[in-house]
């Protein structure tokens, strides 16, 4: 994530000084052979009042599914709308050998922030 390997962390500056602590654990990308995937997450994330330091929390998972389409060796993900949200926006990749990276606009609150993703082929995961 952002050129770091995982768990990395990010701290996205909230308001009088706070931060959002997001720590990524695992990510992990599935695509079946008729242009459905899954994004699967393993995380931590709290928001940190200023002066104070980061407490042990559970670690939490969220997935995303969607369609996907191949061209030209750009990967476009488009995740489907979740009840209740707003639609997100299609995240476009780019597909070098065994590796896919995304680049896409975390938005959480009044701070977005861009995250980079590389992830990497493991065909022993599946």
């Amino acid at each position: 994530m952002n050129g770091h390997a995982l768990p990395a962390e990010l701290r996205i500056p909230a308001t009088a000084g706070d931060f959002r602590l997001f720590r990524l654990e695992q990510g992990v990308l599935r695509l079946s052979g008729r242009g459905s995937f899954t994004l699967y997450f393993r995380y931590y994330h709290q928001l940190v009042s200023r002066g104070s330091q980061p407490k042990p929390t559970p670690v939490l998972s969220d997935s995303e599914t969607g369609t996907y389409r191949i061209q030209m060796g750009k990967m476009i993900l488009t995740p489907a709308k979740k009840k209740g949200a707003r639609p997100r926006a299609p995240i476009t990749a780019t597909i070098a050998g065994d590796e896919i990276r995304a680049t896409y606009l975390l938005e959480n609150g009044t701070s977005p922030q861009l995250v980079t993703l590389i992830l990497r082929r493991d065909a022993s995961y599946w």
